[in-house]
This record gives structure tokens, C-alpha cells and sequence, in this order.
């Protein structure tokens, strides 16, 4: 299935999203610019602090590792010394997540979630209208089980059977921000599964003008990621006849 993106679920938060793909939905949330505590103000940059709940029980190890990677992500997307001395918040839920009858390794699900980690929080971000110095979007791809292929955005199915797990960010100019593998996989492959969800990273992010030919096998447009921003920016325009 296609990412799903949908902008200010919440309206208790500065900002909010919900990213669903067909393995997880993830509701993001954001609060900030917002005071700080003293014990953790930064004096030039604004503090960036990530909570992520698990979608049955309280986080633990694996949270708090989700957690610093994506707080070490949006640090380099986030313009945190426009804001010094303050904090801006991202609290993220997890909604959905592969059935407990699907078996999949501890270490290849870690890396299966950042991907909708990382674009619900982005969303979210913009959202709340947060100062960006850059655009990012994550993709996920699996190396099938007998080495031979790259899965995109697989399913349930897929990542139960693969050899490895993927996960990468790239911001519009094909700058690799996030990169996180698990399993076994030669560097041909982790070469194969670059080019290809750098391709899925343009795609999402295409200018309209590039829209018709950046394509999905099905000839739906995939441009998924600039089409939801730019509804968000008409929604948020259209009190005063813009857009």
C-alpha cells in the first residue's frame, strides 16, 4: 500500500500526524518552541527531547534507542539554534504494528519501525510550524531471504522472510541523514537497497512539475509526502484566501 499521511489529528498539540504504512500507523505530536528546565537548557540551541510509546506495554531498551536516534535525526533537519533556551517536545504513539502471529527477529523490527518514526515526526514538525533547515523522508526496503532482490515498503509477509532490514533518510538534495541496517547482507545489497529507496526518497518528494514522470509501477503518482505538505499549507492558508 501507498504511505498514508494525515495532518493535525490532535488538537491539543502544536502539531500533530498520523503515518500509516502496511506495517505500522504511528501518531506523532509536537509541542514547542516551550520552557525548558533549567537542568537542560541549552544556552545557543533549542533542547530536542523524543518520547516514544509502544503500542502495547512501556517502552524500555528499545524505545530509548528509537529515541536517541530519531532525537540525533531532526537535530540536523531542525533549525534548534533559531529557538536557544528552549525546548521543542515530540512525543510519538504507536498505533499499529506487525500481528504477534508474524515472527520477525528482534533486531530487523527495531529497524522496520524508524522509517514511520521518522516521517510522522517530520510531519508533525512542519505541522507546527517549527523552523526546518531541510526536508526528510525515510523508506524502508528487505533483502528477500535468498539474497536475490529488494522489497520496498514490504509487507508483513516480506519482512517475516528476509534476509535483512533497511532503513534510510534522505532530505531533497539525496543526502543520506538516517542510515540503519539489520541482518546479514553483503555490500552489493546495502549498494542495491541505497539506490533504490533513494529513488523512493525523490519520488515522495518530487516537484509538481516531475510529478508525471515519476510514476508508480501502477501509474498512480507518487509524490506522496510534497502532496500532503502542500494540503497542509492550503489548509492552513485558506482562513485568509490563500492557496
Amino acid at each position: 500500500m501507498s504511505p498514508e499521511l494525515t495532518n493535525h489529528p490532535l488538537i491539543r498539540a502544536d502539531g500533530s500526524a498520523t503515518h500509516t504504512t502496511s506495517l505500522f500507523t504511528i501518531l506523532a505530536a509536537v509541542n514547542g518552541p516551550i520552557e525548558v528546565q533549567r537542568r537542560d537548557e541549552l544556552p545557543e540551541e533549542a533542547a530536542i527531547e523524543v518520547n516514544i510509546r509502544p503500542c502495547a506495554g512501556i517502552g524500555g531498551p528499545r524505545e530509548r534507542w528509537l529515541e536517541s536516534v530519531l532525537a540525533a535525526l531532526l537535530k540536523s533537519v531542525l533549525l534548534v539554534h533559531a529557538h536557544p533556551r528552549t525546548l521543542m517536545q515530540v512525543t510519538l504513539q504507536v498505533l499499529k504494528e506487525p500481528s504477534s502471529g508474524v515472527r520477525v527477529r528482534r533486531r530487523l523490527g527495531d529497524v522496520a519501525v524508524l522509517p514511520a518514526l521518522v516521517n510522522a515526526a517530520f510531519a508533525a514538525c512542519v505541522d507546527a510550524g517549527l523552523p526546518l533547515g531541510r526536508t526528510v523522508v525515510a523508506g524502508l526496503a528487505v533483502v528477500r531471504e535468498d539474497g536475490d532482490g529488494v522489497v520496498v515498503d514490504p509487507d508483513e509477509k516480506a519482512l517475516a522472510g528476509c534476509r535483512s532490514v533497511h532503513a534510510m533518510g534522505f532530505d531533497a538534495q539525496g543526502e543520506l541523514l538516517l542510515n540503519e541496517s539489520g541482518g546479514q547482507f553483503e555490500l552489493r545489497q546495502w549498494q542495491d537497497v541505497f539506490e533504490v529507496l533513494k529513488t523512493t526518497a525523490a519520488v515522495a518528494i518530487a516537484p509538481t512539475g516531475e510529478d508525471e514522470a515519476m510514476m508508480n509501477g501502477d501509474g498512480t503518482p507518487a509524490p506522496w509526502l510534497r502532496q500532503a505538505l502542500e494540503g497542509n499549507a492550503r489548509e492552513a492558508g485558506a482562513w485568509r484566501g490563500v492557496g
